[in-house]
């Protein structure tokens, strides 16, 4: 027999086997596979928030400011007295 042969067949009955282990042990079988299919949602979910917030926090920091041209209106100062109250000049 070649090495190959050997590599298949060491693989063939370790599937028997489990094969055999799986359905005497079925019901933990079952439970794994449901946690191991949450666990899985769970990470795309996550993952897919994490990409989310990631092209929120690109978009973020990209400057949005308007040119200086585009004001038309004047600027308004607030004069603040010695006195509390603050008076508004336009």
């Amino acid at each position: 027999m070649s090495f190959v042969e050997v590599i298949k067949t060491f693989f063939e009955f370790a599937a028997v086997v489990l094969l055999i282990v799986g359905f005497i042990n079925e019901k933990k079988v079952i439970a794994f596979e449901q946690k191991l299919f949450r666990a899985i949602r769970i990470h795309l979910r996550n993952r897919r928030i994490r990409k989310q917030r990631e092209a929120a926090r690109a978009r973020a920091s990209v400057q949005r400011r308007a040119p200086e041209d585009v004001y038309d209106e004047e600027p308004v100062f607030t004069v603040v007295e010695g006195r509390k109250s603050a008076g508004r000049v336009a």
